[in-house]
Protein backbone atom coordinates (compact mmCIF):
# COMPACT_ATOMS: atom_id res chain seq x y z
CA UNK A 1 0.00 0.00 0.00
CA UNK A 2 2.91 2.57 0.98
CA UNK A 3 4.31 1.79 -2.63
CA UNK A 4 1.31 2.88 -4.24
CA UNK A 5 1.08 6.11 -2.52
CA UNK A 6 4.78 6.71 -3.16
CA UNK A 7 4.17 5.61 -7.09
CA UNK A 8 1.29 8.70 -6.91
CA UNK A 9 3.40 11.32 -5.67
CA UNK A 10 5.89 10.20 -8.28
CA UNK A 11 3.48 10.74 -10.77
CA UNK A 12 1.93 14.00 -9.21
CA UNK A 13 5.18 15.97 -9.50
CA UNK A 14 6.12 14.46 -12.81
CA UNK A 15 2.46 15.86 -13.61
CA UNK A 16 3.48 19.22 -12.20
CA UNK A 17 6.73 19.79 -13.46
CA UNK A 18 5.21 19.18 -16.58
CA UNK A 19 2.73 21.29 -16.26
CA UNK A 20 5.31 23.87 -15.06
CA UNK A 21 7.62 23.31 -18.28
CA UNK A 22 4.84 23.69 -20.52
CA UNK A 23 3.50 27.18 -19.17
CA UNK A 24 7.00 28.38 -19.41
CA UNK A 25 7.42 27.33 -22.79
CA UNK A 26 3.48 28.79 -24.01
CA UNK A 27 5.03 32.32 -21.92
CA UNK A 28 8.02 32.34 -23.98
CA UNK A 29 5.62 31.65 -27.59
CA UNK A 30 3.95 34.27 -25.91
CA UNK A 31 7.06 37.02 -25.56
CA UNK A 32 8.46 36.01 -28.49
CA UNK A 33 5.23 36.11 -30.65
CA UNK A 34 4.77 40.03 -29.35
CA UNK A 35 8.58 40.69 -30.27
CA UNK A 36 8.05 39.24 -33.31
CA UNK A 37 4.60 41.23 -34.11
CA UNK A 38 6.36 44.27 -32.76
CA UNK A 39 10.02 44.14 -34.56
CA UNK A 40 7.32 44.14 -38.18
CA UNK A 41 6.47 47.70 -37.19
CA UNK A 42 9.36 50.20 -37.25
CA UNK A 43 9.42 52.94 -34.70
CA UNK A 44 10.64 55.53 -36.77
CA UNK A 45 10.58 59.63 -35.67
CA UNK A 46 8.76 62.80 -38.02
CA UNK A 47 8.84 65.73 -38.79
CA UNK A 48 6.73 68.70 -40.75
CA UNK A 49 8.71 70.11 -43.96
CA UNK A 50 9.31 73.52 -43.62
CA UNK A 51 9.64 77.17 -45.15
CA UNK A 52 13.32 78.56 -44.94
CA UNK A 53 13.42 81.11 -42.26
CA UNK A 54 16.12 82.61 -44.89
CA UNK A 55 17.03 82.44 -48.24
CA UNK A 56 20.98 82.30 -47.17
CA UNK A 57 23.58 83.31 -49.47
CA UNK A 58 26.20 82.13 -52.24
CA UNK A 59 29.98 82.02 -52.67
CA UNK A 60 30.82 82.74 -56.28
CA UNK A 61 34.75 83.08 -57.09
CA UNK A 62 35.79 86.03 -59.17
CA UNK A 63 38.95 88.29 -60.26
CA UNK A 64 39.95 91.86 -59.61
CA UNK A 65 40.74 94.30 -63.06
CA UNK A 66 41.86 97.15 -63.66
CA UNK A 67 39.65 99.93 -64.21
CA UNK A 68 41.33 100.33 -67.82
CA UNK A 69 44.42 98.58 -68.92
CA UNK A 70 46.64 99.74 -72.05
CA UNK A 71 49.30 97.57 -73.90
CA UNK A 72 51.72 100.61 -74.58
CA UNK A 73 53.58 100.18 -78.59
CA UNK A 74 56.06 102.07 -80.24
CA UNK A 75 54.36 103.87 -83.49
CA UNK A 76 57.86 104.01 -85.12
CA UNK A 77 60.25 101.14 -85.40
CA UNK A 78 63.94 101.86 -83.78
CA UNK A 79 66.72 101.16 -81.13
CA UNK A 80 65.06 101.63 -77.35
CA UNK A 81 67.52 104.60 -76.33
CA UNK A 82 66.55 104.67 -72.53
CA UNK A 83 63.83 104.13 -70.52
CA UNK A 84 62.57 106.12 -67.28
CA UNK A 85 59.89 103.75 -65.29
CA UNK A 86 59.73 99.93 -63.99
CA UNK A 87 57.33 98.03 -63.18
CA UNK A 88 55.23 99.35 -60.03
CA UNK A 89 56.50 103.13 -60.84
CA UNK A 90 52.54 105.23 -60.68
CA UNK A 91 53.01 108.14 -63.77
CA UNK A 92 50.35 110.26 -65.10
CA UNK A 93 48.75 110.81 -67.96
CA UNK A 94 51.86 112.07 -71.18
CA UNK A 95 54.88 111.18 -68.62
CA UNK A 96 57.89 110.48 -70.54
CA UNK A 97 58.60 106.61 -70.29
CA UNK A 98 60.90 105.54 -73.01
CA UNK A 99 62.55 106.94 -76.04
CA UNK A 100 63.88 105.19 -79.01
CA UNK A 101 66.50 105.84 -80.97
CA UNK A 102 65.16 105.61 -84.79
CA UNK A 103 68.16 106.18 -87.48
CA UNK A 104 65.81 104.93 -90.42
CA UNK A 105 63.59 107.66 -89.58
CA UNK A 106 66.04 110.39 -89.27
CA UNK A 107 67.49 109.36 -92.78
CA UNK A 108 64.21 109.34 -94.17
CA UNK A 109 63.72 112.73 -92.43
CA UNK A 110 66.70 114.32 -93.90
CA UNK A 111 65.73 112.76 -97.19
CA UNK A 112 62.49 114.43 -97.29
CA UNK A 113 64.09 117.65 -96.14
CA UNK A 114 66.14 117.25 -99.67
CA UNK A 115 62.88 116.37 -101.78
CA UNK A 116 60.96 119.24 -100.50
CA UNK A 117 63.65 121.91 -101.23
CA UNK A 118 64.00 120.19 -105.00
CA UNK A 119 59.92 120.40 -105.28
CA UNK A 120 59.99 124.28 -104.31
CA UNK A 121 62.90 124.92 -106.77
CA UNK A 122 60.97 122.78 -109.15
CA UNK A 123 57.59 124.27 -108.97
CA UNK A 124 58.86 127.51 -108.95
CA UNK A 125 61.10 127.20 -112.21
CA UNK A 126 58.13 125.64 -113.98
CA UNK A 127 55.40 128.76 -112.59
CA UNK A 128 58.06 131.28 -113.58
CA UNK A 129 58.15 129.84 -117.28
CA UNK A 130 54.29 129.28 -117.71
CA UNK A 131 53.93 132.51 -116.59
CA UNK A 132 56.48 133.66 -119.39
CA UNK A 133 54.75 131.88 -122.03
CA UNK A 134 51.39 133.17 -120.99
CA UNK A 135 53.33 136.63 -121.97
CA UNK A 136 54.46 135.89 -125.02
CA UNK A 137 50.91 134.31 -126.08
CA UNK A 138 49.47 137.69 -127.69
CA UNK A 139 52.35 137.98 -129.46
CA UNK A 140 52.26 134.86 -131.59
CA UNK A 141 55.89 133.96 -130.81
CA UNK A 142 54.47 130.69 -128.72
CA UNK A 143 51.68 128.43 -129.98
CA UNK A 144 48.92 127.89 -127.41
CA UNK A 145 50.28 124.39 -127.06
CA UNK A 146 53.21 125.69 -125.41
CA UNK A 147 51.56 127.83 -122.92
CA UNK A 148 49.09 124.98 -122.06
CA UNK A 149 52.25 123.03 -121.34
CA UNK A 150 53.88 124.89 -119.42
CA UNK A 151 50.98 125.41 -117.54
CA UNK A 152 49.86 122.21 -116.63
CA UNK A 153 53.59 121.50 -115.98
CA UNK A 154 53.62 124.25 -113.13
CA UNK A 155 50.38 122.93 -111.99
CA UNK A 156 51.93 119.42 -111.88
CA UNK A 157 55.18 120.51 -109.81
CA UNK A 158 52.98 122.02 -107.50
CA UNK A 159 51.41 118.97 -106.63
CA UNK A 160 54.59 117.72 -106.28
CA UNK A 161 55.66 120.47 -103.85
CA UNK A 162 52.68 119.91 -101.75
CA UNK A 163 53.44 115.63 -101.83
CA UNK A 164 56.80 116.21 -100.30
CA UNK A 165 55.69 118.72 -97.63
CA UNK A 166 53.40 116.69 -96.70
CA UNK A 167 55.44 113.70 -96.81
CA UNK A 168 58.07 116.08 -94.59
CA UNK A 169 54.85 116.75 -92.04
CA UNK A 170 54.21 113.00 -92.08
CA UNK A 171 57.93 111.83 -90.65
CA UNK A 172 58.39 114.78 -88.45
CA UNK A 173 55.18 113.22 -86.90
CA UNK A 174 56.88 110.71 -86.42
CA UNK A 175 59.91 111.18 -85.42
CA UNK A 176 57.74 112.27 -82.28
CA UNK A 177 57.15 109.46 -81.81
CA UNK A 178 60.43 108.24 -80.56
CA UNK A 179 58.98 109.47 -77.14
CA UNK A 180 57.07 107.17 -75.32
CA UNK A 181 54.67 108.86 -73.12
CA UNK A 182 51.62 107.55 -71.20
CA UNK A 183 48.65 107.23 -72.47
CA UNK A 184 46.42 107.72 -69.15
CA UNK A 185 47.45 107.77 -65.25
CA UNK A 186 48.19 104.76 -63.59
CA UNK A 187 50.51 101.95 -62.60
CA UNK A 188 53.46 99.99 -64.83
CA UNK A 189 52.61 96.73 -64.54
CA UNK A 190 54.86 95.44 -67.66
CA UNK A 191 58.80 95.90 -68.97
CA UNK A 192 59.13 93.98 -71.58
CA UNK A 193 62.27 96.09 -72.90
CA UNK A 194 65.56 97.41 -72.32
CA UNK A 195 68.05 99.43 -73.49
CA UNK A 196 69.35 98.47 -77.09
CA UNK A 197 66.08 96.53 -77.65
CA UNK A 198 64.97 96.27 -80.85
CA UNK A 199 61.57 97.89 -81.66
CA UNK A 200 59.10 96.95 -84.51
CA UNK A 201 55.57 98.97 -84.79
CA UNK A 202 54.59 95.95 -87.15
CA UNK A 203 54.87 97.87 -89.99
CA UNK A 204 56.49 95.43 -92.08
CA UNK A 205 54.93 91.79 -90.01
CA UNK A 206 52.20 92.73 -88.63
CA UNK A 207 53.94 91.60 -84.69
CA UNK A 208 54.51 95.04 -83.09
CA UNK A 209 56.99 95.01 -80.12
CA UNK A 210 54.57 95.84 -76.54
CA UNK A 211 57.03 97.69 -74.83
CA UNK A 212 54.62 98.12 -71.27
CA UNK A 213 51.32 97.68 -69.93
CA UNK A 214 49.77 100.25 -68.36
CA UNK A 215 46.42 99.67 -65.24
CA UNK A 216 44.80 102.20 -64.11
CA UNK A 217 43.79 101.01 -60.46
CA UNK A 218 42.16 104.00 -58.67
CA UNK A 219 39.01 102.20 -59.47
CA UNK A 220 38.77 98.54 -60.02
CA UNK A 221 36.08 96.10 -61.66
CA UNK A 222 34.95 92.91 -60.48
CA UNK A 223 34.02 90.00 -62.93
CA UNK A 224 32.03 87.35 -61.02
CA UNK A 225 30.14 84.28 -63.71
CA UNK A 226 27.22 83.50 -61.91
CA UNK A 227 25.55 79.83 -63.35
CA UNK A 228 22.89 79.46 -64.67
CA UNK A 229 20.94 77.78 -62.37
CA UNK A 230 21.50 80.48 -59.80
CA UNK A 231 20.80 83.60 -61.25
CA UNK A 232 17.45 83.60 -60.86
CA UNK A 233 17.71 83.60 -57.56
CA UNK A 234 20.47 85.88 -56.54
CA UNK A 235 18.89 89.46 -54.83
CA UNK A 236 20.48 92.20 -56.72
CA UNK A 237 19.14 94.37 -54.35
CA UNK A 238 20.76 93.46 -51.60
CA UNK A 239 24.66 94.83 -50.60
CA UNK A 240 27.20 92.62 -52.17
CA UNK A 241 30.87 92.08 -50.63
CA UNK A 242 34.00 90.02 -51.63
CA UNK A 243 36.45 88.71 -49.87
CA UNK A 244 40.01 87.46 -50.79
CA UNK A 245 41.98 84.58 -49.50
CA UNK A 246 45.07 86.50 -49.56
CA UNK A 247 43.58 89.02 -46.79
CA UNK A 248 41.71 86.97 -44.57
CA UNK A 249 39.59 88.72 -42.07
CA UNK A 250 38.86 91.62 -44.18
CA UNK A 251 36.17 92.44 -46.82
CA UNK A 252 34.93 94.78 -49.48
CA UNK A 253 31.54 96.42 -50.54
CA UNK A 254 30.94 96.56 -54.10
CA UNK A 255 28.10 98.02 -56.29
CA UNK A 256 26.38 95.86 -58.74
CA UNK A 257 26.52 97.71 -62.31
CA UNK A 258 26.38 95.78 -65.48
CA UNK A 259 25.55 92.00 -66.45
CA UNK A 260 26.12 90.43 -69.76
CA UNK A 261 22.47 89.38 -70.59
CA UNK A 262 23.37 86.32 -71.96
CA UNK A 263 24.70 82.78 -70.62
CA UNK A 264 27.94 81.65 -72.11
CA UNK A 265 27.15 78.26 -73.78
CA UNK A 266 30.56 76.90 -73.07
CA UNK A 267 30.38 77.52 -68.85
CA UNK A 268 26.57 78.13 -68.89
CA UNK A 269 27.30 81.07 -66.51
CA UNK A 270 26.33 84.94 -66.99
CA UNK A 271 29.00 87.64 -66.24
CA UNK A 272 28.34 90.14 -63.98
CA UNK A 273 30.34 93.38 -63.01
CA UNK A 274 30.91 94.99 -60.09
CA UNK A 275 32.50 98.14 -59.55
CA UNK A 276 34.52 99.81 -56.16
CA UNK A 277 36.74 102.38 -55.23
CA UNK A 278 40.36 101.85 -54.13
CA UNK A 279 42.06 104.83 -53.46
CA UNK A 280 45.02 103.71 -51.56
CA UNK A 281 45.83 100.89 -54.57
CA UNK A 282 45.49 97.88 -51.94
CA UNK A 283 43.76 95.85 -54.14
CA UNK A 284 45.25 94.18 -57.08
CA UNK A 285 44.22 94.01 -60.48
CA UNK A 286 44.20 89.82 -61.28
CA UNK A 287 43.71 88.78 -57.78
CA UNK A 288 41.11 85.99 -57.08
CA UNK A 289 38.27 86.73 -55.01
CA UNK A 290 34.88 85.32 -53.28
CA UNK A 291 31.89 87.31 -54.29
CA UNK A 292 28.79 86.44 -52.12
CA UNK A 293 25.26 87.30 -53.21
CA UNK A 294 22.60 87.48 -51.15
CA UNK A 295 19.91 84.54 -52.72
CA UNK A 296 16.25 85.63 -53.17
CA UNK A 297 13.27 83.31 -51.53
CA UNK A 298 11.86 80.89 -54.00
CA UNK A 299 8.17 80.27 -53.86
CA UNK A 300 7.26 76.70 -53.20
CA UNK A 301 10.16 75.78 -51.44
CA UNK A 302 10.52 73.45 -48.23
CA UNK A 303 13.22 72.08 -46.23
CA UNK A 304 14.60 69.25 -44.91
CA UNK A 305 17.61 67.46 -43.42
CA UNK A 306 19.67 65.75 -45.72
CA UNK A 307 19.19 62.53 -43.45
CA UNK A 308 15.40 62.17 -44.71
CA UNK A 309 16.53 61.23 -48.37
CA UNK A 310 15.87 57.96 -50.05
CA UNK A 311 17.83 57.10 -52.70
CA UNK A 312 16.53 54.46 -55.10
CA UNK A 313 16.81 53.02 -58.68
CA UNK A 314 13.49 55.20 -58.89
CA UNK A 315 15.17 58.06 -57.86
CA UNK A 316 15.04 60.09 -54.60
CA UNK A 317 12.58 60.46 -52.22
CA UNK A 318 11.40 61.17 -49.04
CA UNK A 319 9.27 58.49 -46.82
CA UNK A 320 5.78 60.18 -45.00
CA UNK A 321 3.76 58.56 -43.04
CA UNK A 322 -0.14 59.10 -43.10
CA UNK A 323 -2.46 58.92 -40.40
CA UNK A 324 -3.38 55.14 -40.65
CA UNK A 325 0.57 54.59 -40.12
CA UNK A 326 1.17 53.60 -43.43
CA UNK A 327 4.40 54.45 -45.46
CA UNK A 328 4.10 56.55 -48.42
CA UNK A 329 7.39 57.06 -50.64
CA UNK A 330 7.06 60.53 -52.20
CA UNK A 331 9.85 61.32 -55.43
CA UNK A 332 11.11 64.79 -54.32
CA UNK A 333 13.04 66.91 -56.49
CA UNK A 334 16.38 68.75 -54.60
CA UNK A 335 17.92 72.35 -55.11
CA UNK A 336 20.45 73.88 -52.94
CA UNK A 337 22.75 72.27 -50.25
CA UNK A 338 22.33 74.97 -47.47
CA UNK A 339 24.55 72.31 -44.91
CA UNK A 340 22.75 70.13 -42.58
CA UNK A 341 19.16 71.07 -44.62
CA UNK A 342 18.39 70.59 -48.24
CA UNK A 343 15.77 72.45 -50.68
CA UNK A 344 13.32 70.46 -51.48
CA UNK A 345 11.44 72.04 -54.81
CA UNK A 346 8.58 70.09 -55.21
CA UNK A 347 7.12 66.68 -53.98
CA UNK A 348 5.88 67.31 -50.79
CA UNK A 349 3.84 69.77 -48.55
CA UNK A 350 3.90 71.11 -45.14
CA UNK A 351 1.26 68.69 -44.16
CA UNK A 352 3.56 65.91 -44.37
CA UNK A 353 5.40 63.41 -41.37
CA UNK A 354 8.57 62.74 -42.74
CA UNK A 355 10.08 60.09 -41.47
CA UNK A 356 13.66 60.83 -39.96
CA UNK A 357 16.77 58.41 -41.11
CA UNK A 358 14.59 55.81 -42.70
CA UNK A 359 15.28 52.33 -42.59
CA UNK A 360 16.94 50.86 -46.12
CA UNK A 361 14.58 48.01 -46.21
CA UNK A 362 11.31 50.43 -45.76
CA UNK A 363 9.02 50.31 -48.37
CA UNK A 364 5.76 51.76 -49.62
CA UNK A 365 2.86 50.15 -47.81
CA UNK A 366 4.68 49.25 -44.56
CA UNK A 367 3.14 49.86 -41.40
CA UNK A 368 5.28 51.69 -38.54
CA UNK A 369 4.81 53.41 -35.27
CA UNK A 370 5.80 56.98 -35.79
CA UNK A 371 6.46 59.61 -33.10
CA UNK A 372 7.05 63.44 -33.63
CA UNK A 373 10.90 64.30 -33.20
CA UNK A 374 11.73 66.24 -30.47
CA UNK A 375 13.42 68.66 -31.87
CA UNK A 376 12.26 69.82 -35.72
CA UNK A 377 15.68 70.58 -37.29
Amino acid sequence: MSITWKSAGWLLGLGALAAWGITQRLQQQQALAQESLQMQHWQVATLKPHLPQEAGSIVLPGQLQAWTEAPIYAHSSGFLKHWNVDIGTRVKAGQLIAELSTPDVDAQLLQAQAQLRQAQADEELARVTAERYAKLLPTHTVSPQDVDNHRLDAASKLAALESARANLDRLRALDQFRRIEAPADGVVTVRNVDVGTLVDNGSANGKATELFHLADIHRLRVYVPVPEAEVPQLDLSQSIYFTLPARPGQHWSATLTHGSGAIDPATHTELLELQLDNPGGLLLPGSYLEAHFQMRPANGVLVLPANTLIFRATGTAVATVDEGHRVHLKPVQVGRDLGDNLEILSGISTNDAVVLSPPDSLAEGDTVVAQPAKINP
